[in-house]
């Protein structure tokens, strides 16, 4: 029988007793020391606790373990055979009940998966890279779509890491933090009719509507404020993305509601006017999201420290 089927035969021994770790630890300090007295001073236990755990060893394992000597307690040959084995395991029982290993991004090879809307993206992702590039090279980074049903199972089980957005549903047993306090404005082409005038109520609710439904987010909210004022019948097109809007808009006499920051962005790279929209629709929140079990993690909090330092306002 070697080393660690030593080991592992003294653990099934454990298990029967219901022993604790210590016993493990009492009998790796008696190892070192070779003296009951200094492995109790070792631990800052009682010298009849030490000697009493040693007594209980000496049961499970139908072993003296440690022999009195003139030089002092020297171990046998079963716990020679047994000492390697069971102090690699308190090291590393030891090791990974401490703090986590510090988090270094230059040679991290991780990957992060982000729960994110594809506004989401083309608003985060190209600041967020740009850092990354530099101080996080080998860092990868994967986007989800938020799904339409339980969204915080893959938060929870840490398959997915972060949820940035508009998330009024991750609410118990989850962190948030607000990134950026938005709000909506319209979007359509320039020489939209509606240019031409004073953009009215009565004329927002004569246009013809085009809405996004992004499951598991809080945009669902422009479609609901449509139909409350009875608009529904003035929704001309439902898609599943945002980013299909501007070049939509730009050529139909479609108007779109969006968040104002990536409207802003998006009227530099498309042909479309920014408007006021007549309507109540009310502030809402940009936040990153994270499941209580990975706030202490390294990895995940480095990730969002980076994100709010990009783009929390000072």
């Amino acid at each position: 029988m070697n080393s660690h089927e030593y080991f592992y035969l003294f653990i099934e021994y454990i298990n029967m007793e219901n022993l604790d770790f210590k016993l493990l630890t009492i009998f790796d300090s008696i190892l070192a020391e070779r003296s009951i007295s200094r492995a109790a001073n070792r631990l800052n236990l009682a010298q009849p606790t030490v000697s009493n755990a040693l007594n209980r060893l000496r049961r499970i394992t139908d072993d003296q373990l440690f022999v009195r000597t003139s030089s002092g307690m020297v171990p046998t040959p079963h716990a020679e055979r047994m000492a390697l084995p069971i102090r690699q395991a308190v090291a590393t029982i030891l090791t990974n009940l401490h703090a986590p290993r510090p988090f270094d991004p230059a040679t991290s090879t991780r990957s992060f998966t982000i729960y994110m809307t594809d506004l989401g993206e083309s608003f985060f992702l190209p600041t967020l890279l740009k850092h990354l590039r530099v101080e996080a090279p080998t860092v990868k980074i994967n986007t989800l779509p938020m799904p339409d049903h339980n969204p915080q199972a893959a938060l929870e089980s840490g398959e997915v890491d972060i949820a940035i957005g508009s998330l009024p549903d991750l609410r118990t047993g989850f962190y948030q933090q607000r990134l950026i306090l938005e709000h909506y404005i319209g979007i359509l082409r320039p020489d939209h009719p509606l240019t031409k005038k004073r953009f009215t109520a009565k004329q927002f609710a004569n246009a013809s509507h085009a809405v996004v439904l992004p499951f598991g987010t809080g945009h669902g909210i422009v479609e609901r404020t449509l139909i409350n004022l009875g608009l529904q019948d003035r929704i001309m097109l439902r898609v599943q993305n945002f980013l299909v809007l501007p070049s939509i808009v730009a050529n139909t006499d479609l108007i779109a509601i969006v968040p104002h920051s990536t409207a802003s962005q998006l009227s530099t790279e498309y042909h479309i006017r920014l408007i006021d929209i007549p309507v109540p629709l009310p502030l809402f929140d940009v936040k990153q999201c994270w499941h209580e079990r990975f706030h202490a993690d390294p990895g995940n909090q480095w990730l969002r420290n980076k994100i709010a330092s990009l783009f929390v306002p000072n």
